[in-house]
């Protein structure tokens, strides 16, 4: 029976520095886009409300899940491949939080009449903020060892999960305060009507989570770009460092085949997060168009799955310590 590798305590009770924190702020602050438009509010209300056809709704959104799939499978390689030759991580990730934060702030527009953001523009900006999340989540982790390095790195990823579904449960718990239960309940502490004059019958309730998740992610990301240590630039032109990393692609692909288990390792990794955006991109609509689930239940039940996961992002962060990452993952199951 093999050992399982421990790691002294002096390291688990390290505390980790400003870089690594701020590393797991923009994990946290990107985290509320996946539950207020993904998952529990906007895309409900896109495929039931503005395409006004749950069936044709939630074909829309299997389209630019797959159009989106496919862009990153076929590009994001290449950039993690590339961008330790490339140098710094920041001037792409600012340029790629930028894009995401107005994008999702433009779904503020998505009207349900169609005027404003129509369905097409809605189903682009869906495609294009999706990918740059590819993108930002290869650029992101590529920062981990710089940030936290390789003691510390367990730490700062269950801090940064931790943080996202706190976060995600304070703004979801935010939005029922505020838009949702507003006009619903006779509660005191209750707002009588939506907050900001927000109107129930244009679903503005449903719309302003767009801009909500955009500030969001904009305050989350702003510490990494001010405390994060970031990679030295390269001599490498970019042309010569997407070359080296193409070849560097392929030298890999060449090499699986004497390397059994990292290639049962990308192929699990491959079906397990495929299956994982599968669910997130169809529950939310799933449950508006077969179950009929309102947005109060759609928050409510995202609530309660969020506190769970802040939880496991805890202990996680402790199994994978004490046992390994591996085996951590098994007793998670």
């Amino acid at each position: 029976m093999s050992a399982t590798p421990m790691i002294p305590s002096s390291i688990t009770s390290e505390r980790l520095p400003l870089g690594a924190v701020s590393w797991s702020l923009f994990e946290a602050g990107r985290n509320p886009f996946v539950m207020l438009v993904t998952i529990y509010v906007f895309m409900p209300y896109f495929s039931t409300i503005m395409v006004g056809d749950p069936i044709k709704g939630q074909a829309l959104v299997a389209a630019y899940g797959q159009w989106v799939g496919w862009i990153v499978a076929l590009t994001a390689p290449l950039l993690g491949a590339s961008i330790d030759r490339i140098g710094p991580r920041k001037p792409l990730l600012l340029v790629s939080t930028a894009v995401m934060a107005a994008l999702m702030i433009s779904l503020w527009w998505a009207r349900p009449d169609g005027s404003g953001l129509g369905i097409t523009g809605v189903v682009v900006a869906a495609v294009v903020i999706n990918v740059l999340f590819g993108y930002t989540e290869v650029l992101h982790n590529a920062m981990l060892a710089q940030a936290a390095g390789q003691r510390l790195a367990h730490k700062a990823s269950g801090l940064g999960l931790a943080l996202s579904n706190a976060i995600s449960v304070m703004v979801l718990i935010f939005v029922l305060w505020a838009f949702a239960l507003p006009g619903k309940v006779p509660w005191n502490w209750i707002p009588a009507e939506p907050l900001f004059g927000l109107n129930s019958a244009a679903h503005e309730p449903e719309r302003i989570v767009g801009p909500i998740a955009g500030m969001l992610f904009l305050i989350g990301a702003l510490p990494l770009f001010l405390f994060t240590p970031d990679m030295a630039r390269s001599n490498s032109p970019i042309g010569q460092a997407l070359s080296e990393g193409v070849g560097a692609l392929r030298g890999m692909v060449g090499k699986l085949r004497g390397h059994r288990d990292m290639s049962i390792f990308l192929c699990a990794r491959m079906l397990y997060v495929d299956a994982m955006t599968a669910v997130l991109l169809f529950s939310g609509v799933y449950a508006a168009g077969v179950m009929h689930w309102d947005t109060l239940t759609m928050l409510g039940y995202g609530v309660l799955l969020s506190i769970f996961a802040a939880l496991g992002g805890i202990l996680g962060s402790k199994l994978d310590a004490a046992l390994g990452p591996k085996t951590a993952y098994r007793s998670k199951c």
